[in-house]
């Protein structure tokens, strides 16, 4: 587990120095603007209610052509629904960072990008069973420091807003790997929703986002 963080760790690293290197065009800075916003405006409906989740981006270009380098970095915390007894409502708490390596399609506006992320995260709940003969049976559950690594995938549309601001549509897809599964999650921060049907373990999600840009002088 160590050797997985310390390569991704490098990885990270060498994104950044080659771009800081080789940067030669623009660079922007990048948040997330829709993440938390079902969370408080469907809280009964979406899998996690009033969380808080906050990612910034930076995007830079380099020497290559149409080639760039995205670092970002995230934390998320809130709770997700209680669906069943069996399957109570979690509170989650996690930071998570990520770098990927992309390539634009200029003439039209697309992105394909791949990298690594990292994310730590800490859970808590309580759960109830009804017992009708002898009573209900109560009992809570936490885990801290859990930490997952995984890799991601992703196509991208940015939409120019003006000189300086663009919005971009993003869907991605990543799956990874839990350093520890006592607890079955519902959501890990970074990573996003897992089906149940798979191995608790192993984390797979995919999604869409929109990001709002903001290109440096």
């Amino acid at each position: 587990m160590k050797t997985l963080v310390v390569l991704v760790a490098i990885v990270s690293l060498g994104f950044t120095t080659y771009a800081q290197q080789d940067s030669t065009r623009g660079s922007y800075l990048g948040l997330d603007v829709i993440n938390s916003v079902p969370t408080y405006a469907l809280p009964n409906w979406y899998y996690i209610r009033k969380t808080i989740i906050v990612e910034p981006y930076y995007h830079f270009n380099i020497k290559r052509p149409d080639a760039s380098v995205v670092i970002g970095a995230g934390f998320a915390k809130g709770s997700t629904r209680q669906y069943d007894e069996f399957d109570p409502s979690q509170n989650f708490q996690g930071a998570y960072f990520r770098a990927s390596y992309e390539f634009q399609h200029r003439s039209r506006f697309i992105s394909v990008g791949y990298g690594p992320i990292i994310s730590f995260a800490s859970y808590s709940g309580k759960f109830v069973f009804d017992g009708p003969t002898f009573g209900d049976y109560e009992g809570s559950f936490q885990e801290r420091n859990n930490v997952a690594i995984g890799w991601e995938g992703y196509i991208a549309y940015d939409l120019k807003l003006g000189r300086y601001l663009s919005l971009r549509f993003l869907l991605r897809n990543v799956m990874g790997r839990r350093t520890k599964a006592s607890v079955y999650v519902q959501y890990y921060p970074g990573f996003g929703y897992t089906p149940p049907l798979l191995n608790n373990r192993f984390l797979y999600s995919g999604g869409l986002s929109f990001q709002l840009y903001y290109r440096l002088p």
